[in-house]
Parts: structure tokens; sequence; C-alpha cells
């Protein structure tokens, strides 16, 4: 796996609200600088299709929003190069990391080539969903640490 430098990580802390497909986000950078938003995915063609819609939010709209009960996930996000991002999981998902890509399409993400730190395809399990993780946890079926490739959410 590519050398993970935590100084330039970003941690990402997500709400997911049950019962919904929204996704409230807290986006903290490298520098302290934090970006809020609110975020929902449409159903489509399986999960590498997925149409997802932001809406940017200021500190006071996140706090309102962030009353509503949810079910959080914490992860450090690293990007290693490629279009490749590692997300190293907190709290309960301690000892998951997942390997991100983004891609324009369905041909676009098959062509990509599998890094050899990868050990398993997880595009189309929704039980790496992020919504899933933080609802239904983890559950591994193999070794913590593994390392997995998903297509990605935005950046």
């Amino acid at each position: 796996m590519p050398e993970l430098d935590p100084a330039t990580a970003r941690l990402i802390e997500d709400r997911y609200v049950p019962g919904t497909a929204l996704r409230l986000r807290r986006v903290t950078a490298p520098d302290g600088s934090v970006v809020h938003k609110l975020g929902k995915k449409y159903p489509g063609g399986g999960l590498s299709s997925r149409s997802m819609t932001n809406i940017y939010l200021d500190a006071a709209e996140y706090s309102a929003l962030a009353a509503l009960p949810a079910a959080l996930l914490v992860k450090r996000r690293h990007d290693v190069g490629g279009g490749f991002a590692i997300d190293v999981f907190e709290g309960a998902l301690a000892g998951l990391i997942l390997a991100e890509i983004s891609a324009d399409d369905d041909a676009e993400l098959a062509a990509i080539v599998m890094p050899s730190w990868c050990i398993a395809e997880v595009t189309e399990d929704v039980a790496y969903a992020g919504g899933t993780l933080a609802i239904d946890g983890w559950h591994a079926t193999t070794v913590p640490g593994v390392v997995t490739i998903a297509e990605g959410d935005e950046r």
C-alpha cells in the first residue's frame, strides 16, 4: 500500500440520516479549513453509476441539520495519486481501509487496473456503501486492514 502521510489527510465526518438517502458531511482539510455539505445519492444503474447532488452549507446550516438523528462515519482520506484516494476508517469501523477512484462511466471504471495493493473489488457490494457501513457496521469477512477498491464519491 502507498505510504500514507497523516499530515496531508482530510478528516471526513459523515452523518447518514436513517430512512433517507441524505448524508451530511463535514470535511476538515489539513490546513484546518472546513467544508460542510448535504448530499443525496439517487437510485441508478448500480453502485458505480449513481447520480449525486451536493448542497454546500454554512456552519449554522450544518449545525441545524446535525441535530437530526444520524449514523456517524469518520474516516481520513489520503490522496495517493493516479486518481486514487485511500480512506482509513476510525471509531467502530477502525481497521477498515477502502481505496476509491471515480470514473465518468462504467466503461472507464471497468478499464481501471486494480493496483497490487488492493485485494478485493467491492464496487457493487452494498455492504461497503457509506450509509450501510454507518448504519449496519462492518462485518469483516477477511482480516482487519483489508484494502479494497470501490467507485468513489465526489472529492
